[in-house]
This record gives C-alpha cells, structure tokens and sequence, in this order.
C-alpha cells in the first residue's frame, strides 16, 4: 500500500466517524452520559474522579479528556456528545494509519487499513457508543510495530500509553517484553518503562484517597453484556421474560471463574510462548491473548469486542471475518435491547423483543466466532512450531 492509498483510507475512516459523531450529537445516554456526570463532578466538586461511584473504572487520563469536553460544551463550543468523541476518532485514524504503515512494509494487508477504516464494530463502539478503547488498542499496535523494527523502548513507552489509557493492554506485557528470546533485563527494562509512568499517575489518588481508587478501579469486574455469562442471562430472559442485572456483583462465581480460567490459559499461552512450543511472532501473540480473553471471560462489556479488531485486520481472513459479522449483529441487538438511546429511539412490544432475541443470538455467534479464531492461531502457533523443528 503507497502512502497516498493509506492517506485515502485516513480520510474516509474521519469523513465515517464524523459522520455518525455529528448524527448521534444530542443523544447523551450511557457511557457518553456516565462521561458527563464525571465532567460536572470535576469541573463543580473536586479534581478526583474516583470519588464518583461506578462511574470512573478507568486510569486517570480519560478524566481529562471528559473534562474538557464538559467545558467545551458549557461555552457554547460543541456537543458535549461529539467533544467527547475526538480523540476516540483520532485514535481511530491513528490505527488506520499504523496499518497503512504495517502494510508497506510487508506486515499487513494492503486491505487492512480499508477495512478498519469501515469496520462496523469500530463504528459502533466509537462514533456511536463513544467509548474509548481505540484509544489504548491504538498505543497497542504502535506498540507492536515498534518492536518489530526492532525498537523496544519505544514499543514499551507505546504500551505504557495504552496501560495508563484503560489498564487492559497489560495483558500484552509479557509476550511483547520478552519477543525474540529477550533476556530478562532486557525484559524487565521493558517493563519498567511500560508500566512506570502509568504508576506514577496514580500516585497522586492512592494518596489522596486509597479505598476509592481501589473501589472503583481496581474493584471492576466486567459487565455480563457478552461472554458466557450473558448467554446465561439471555437464556433466562428467553425462558421467563426476566433479565437478571449485568454488573459483576451479581455474578460473583461467574466472575471468580472468568478470572480463573481466563488467568490459567492467559499464563499457559505465555509459558508456552516462552518455552519454544508456540511459535508466534508478537503481534500474533498479542492478538491469541486478546481473542482468549473474548473467549474464555465471561462477563464482557459491549466495547470489548473492539478489542481484538485492530491486529486481527493485520492479517484478514476467514475467522476476522465471522467474527466481524456475529460481532456486528451482537452489538446491534446490544444497542437496541440493552442501551436504548445509543443507535435509534428506544423501541417497545414486538421491536424490541427481536432487538433482545438479536443480541442473544449475536452473543453465541461472536463466542463460537472467538473461539474458532483462538484455535486457529494455536494451530498456526504449534505449526510454526513444526516448521521451525524441521528446517533446525
């Protein structure tokens, strides 16, 4: 792909977003308005948005980016709904653009920028729900192509970026620290620049206030939206007409098992990795970390299923492209069911029955699509494997 072809891609990925930021302008409802009650606790009450509850589960950057938007929309500047959602859609360029790079030099698709530029669950996700993952998985995949041209420092000030953004992206600590055999100083350097700076930003709030930073970001378990959980949950509403509750309190051994089983594989991958007997370069690994944790934990929050997009375009086929279509109707019941406000007018009778029965079905589809997705890159690992053990 030439860089003019990957500007193009650039340009309809903004012209997209933009599009449905300016068409969704007034519709302040979930997230975007969980965005806004922390603005207002900011900019009227206090400087620290874990003494909100439940509404602040995250590292403290995006408070800013709430803050400005809130004082953006008081004068008059933009909608509070679209001020919120600029830097997800700088994010999303930013993607789009690390692809077009990746591409030209031969590790990515000349597609891969196209695709995500259009891509109907990074629309959904962050030019209508507003939430911000495009932002950490962005600092992700920088992350990973600066180490595979070989520079690892700035690969972990990359991933310290995205950990300080939404601490997800610590999942892809070990199998990017220690890529290519790295030595464990050399992997512990690595580690200490990925994870220092976002230590230091909490600083500030463990001193100010522990029992809130633990409550609320290190308290969060998750939300039964997608997952095996919320298949449990669908099935009930289907069976007597009543939906349980999503958060994680309510499915405290669904939770504790997520966390088990979830950590078991996550570890094994890595030990795996390490130990010669899963061939995979970096970026694939990181992605085998991500699709395994949309397989295997069981109470996902819709914005989740972003998670694995971006590396998985890098080298499109079959399972990106199951996973995108049972994703995409999973969300689509989601919005409409769940999160009435976020993609249309709320529906009622009939309408929204179907809406509920679209998510569920979406939901066991995009399970089946992971993990079909995650058996595949075991398998490309383990052949990666075999053919290392022959040509050796």
């Amino acid at each position: 792909m030439t860089a003019r072809g990957a500007g193009w891609a650039v340009g309809l990925a903004l012209a997209l977003r933009l599009l449905l930021a300016l068409a969704t302008a007034d519709r302040v409802t979930a997230d975007v308005l969980r965005y806004r009650k922390v603005a207002d606790h900011l900019l009227d009450v206090s400087w620290n948005p874990y003494e909100t509850r439940r509404l602040y589960p995250y590292p403290p950057p995006w408070a800013a980016v709430e803050a400005a938007a809130g004082w953006a929309a008081r004068r008059g500047l933009l909608p509070f709904a679209v001020a919120v959602k600029l830097p997800v859609i700088a994010a999303d360029l930013l993607i789009v653009a690390a692809l077009g790079a990746m591409a030209r030099a031969g590790r990515a698709s000349p597609l891969s920028p196209w695709l995500y530029a259009a891509h109907p669950v990074s629309l959904l996700v962050g030019g209508v729900h507003g939430q911000f993952d495009a932002i950490p998985l962005a600092l992700a995949l920088v992350s990973v192509e600066s180490l595979a041209r070989g520079r690892r420092d700035a690969s972990a000030l990359a991933l310290a970026g995205a950990i300080a953004t939404k601490s997800f992206p610590v999942l892809l600590l070990p199998a990017l620290a220690f890529d290519r055999g790295a030595r464990p100083p050399s992997a512990l350097r690595y580690a200490t620049l990925a994870l220092a700076p976002g230590a230091l930003l909490l600083l500030p709030f463990a001193l100010a206030d522990p029992p809130a930073l633990a409550r609320e970001l290190f308290g969060y378990s998750g939300i039964a939206d997608f997952g095996w959980a919320a298949l449990a949950r669908g099935g009930e509403w289907l069976a007597s007409g009543e939906l349980p509750r999503s958060e994680a309190r309510f499915w405290p051994l669904a939770s504790l098992a997520s966390k088990a089983v979830f950590l078991g594989a996550w570890a094994t991958a890595l030990v795996a990795a390490r130990g010669g007997r899963l061939r995979l370069e970096a970026g694939r690994l990181a992605l085998l970390v991500l699709v395994a944790f949309v397989t295997l934990y069981g109470l996902l929050s819709a914005q989740y299923l972003l998670w694995v997009v971006p590396l998985g375009l890098a080298r499109p086929g079959r399972a990106a492209a199951a996973y995108t279509a049972a994703a995409t109707a999973g969300l689509a019941g989601f919005y409409l069911f769940l999160a009435p406000g976020v993609l249309a007018a709320p529906l009622a009778d009939e309408a929204l029955e179907q809406a509920g029965r679209l998510w569920v079905a979406g939901a066991a589809a995009t399970l089946v699509a992971a993990a079909a997705w995650l058996a595949a890159l075991v398998r490309e690992g383990r052949n990666g494997l075999r053919a290392a053990t022959a040509t050796s």
